[in-house]
């Protein structure tokens, strides 16, 4: 089994030059458009399709908490509307300010052990698959399991 078996040919993501604000909507709602059950990452691909970068939830929550949190004595700050200003001050920022630049991609040939190996040691939860500096679709680890799921149990329902 390799990867163009177990890809999803849709998949969200977002321009560079998009705005923070703008990948957060994406985020929220996914392709599906529901909120509350959007997508945990974006690929971030240019005008080609190019996959030039990926934006986490963890990407962005990590640019709304203060430089001063690692500062033991500065830990009973005021924080009343911190959080708000800090939402709001990276609101209008360019996803490409960031995005994860190194991603770990795999081609449509990759076979269904080299990407779940690749996944366990990279530690990540998605791999975007790419031909021709293309993106083409991606593979979930959730996805992974339910092959296993498959093999295992058939056809059999929950318990």
């Amino acid at each position: 089994m390799k990867a163009a078996d177990i890809m999803t040919k849709e998949f969200d993501a977002v321009l560079p030059t998009a705005t923070i604000k703008e990948a957060v909507g994406f985020l929220r709602c996914g392709k599906r458009g529901e909120e509350k059950k959007g997508v945990n990452a974006l690929m971030v691909i240019d005008e080609k399709n190019k996959l030039v970068g990926m934006i986490t939830m963890s990407h962005i929550l990590k640019a709304i908490i203060p430089f001063y949190m690692e500062m033991a004595h500065l830990s009973e700050f005021a924080w009343d509307g911190l959080f708000e200003r800090m939402c709001h001050k990276i609101e209008n920022r360019l996803v490409s300010d960031f995005m994860e630049r190194k991603v770990i991609t795999v081609d449509s040939d990759a076979n269904i052990f080299e990407i779940s190996e690749l996944m366990l040691k990279s530690r990540v939860r998605r791999l975007p698959v790419v031909e021709k500096d293309k993106v083409i679709g991606i593979v979930y680890r959730k996805e992974l399991f339910f092959k296993i799921v498959e093999t295992m149990l058939d056809k059999e329902g929950c318990r």
